[in-house]
């Protein structure tokens, strides 16, 4: 199957990619699918770090891949734990092709996705809405991954919901802990170009700060004693 044929493919049915469970189509359409996940993903981190300079976007080119593939990659076993325990049983070889043709299917959208996602960061947005914008542009994408992935745990067994909502969750957690930990991916224009910085915190602390910063609220939006991350004070 050529690349552009299983790209084709992955954007129309990437349910009959996953329905190819056997070893040998799993060993076969492993590496393209994981090529327009990864390709997808850089040109992705392209577009959320331009708006600091082509330094910085080619250290979130680098470093979107990673934030891509590592917590699904890393939870498939969780899934396939939490199928089996519910009477939902999936083999190994479908769950795990599952996976890389929903993850082809975000890494495609997210290339589709990047010049909408370049265009409001080089506009010089506010910091706060840039990371609030860039954050449901990464949820958004990879929604079709865990979509593809739900689908392909057979239906069967009454504790089925409660494995689907227990990967998802455990799954979110996930992501955003290690989009925490590869921060930056959107940087201040005032600072410079950065490829990690140290870990401050925790995510949920620091999005409600954001959150509490876009709205125009500045007053301890980044206080030490309580979110372990550092205070920024709104110049007068």
């Amino acid at each position: 199957m050529s690349l552009f044929t299983l790209t084709t493919q992955v954007l129309r049915d990437p349910d009959a990619v996953a329905s190819s469970a056997a070893s040998a189509a799993l060993g076969r359409l492993a590496p393209p699918l994981l090529a327009l996940a990864v390709g997808g993903a850089a040109l992705f981190g392209l577009a959320a770090g331009a708006g600091n300079g082509p330094l910085q976007a080619t250290y979130a080119a680098i470093k979107m891949p990673v934030l891509f593939l590592l917590p699904p990659l890393v939870v498939l076993p969780l899934v396939h734990a939490f199928a089996e325990a519910c009477g939902a049983s999936v083999p190994w070889s479908r769950l795990s092709i599952a996976t890389l043709a929903g993850l082809a299917r975000s890494g495609l959208l997210a290339a589709a996705a990047a010049p909408v996602l370049w265009l409001p960061l080089s506009l010089d947005t506010d910091y706060h809405l840039a990371v609030l914008l860039f954050v449901a542009s990464f949820m958004t994408v990879l929604l079709p991954a865990l979509s593809t992935v739900a689908r392909a745990v057979p239906r069967g067994g009454t504790l089925r919901p409660m494995a689907l909502v227990g990967t998802a969750l455990t799954l979110g957690l996930l992501i955003a802990q290690t989009g925490w930990v590869l921060r930056p991916f959107v940087a201040r224009p005032t600072v410079a170009p950065t490829f990690l910085r140290a870990v401050e915190g925790d995510v949920f602390s620091a999005l409600g700060a954001t959150t509490r910063s876009a709205t125009g609220d500045y007053d301890d939006a980044w206080a030490p004693e309580s979110a372990g991350v550092w205070r920024e004070r709104r110049s007068e």
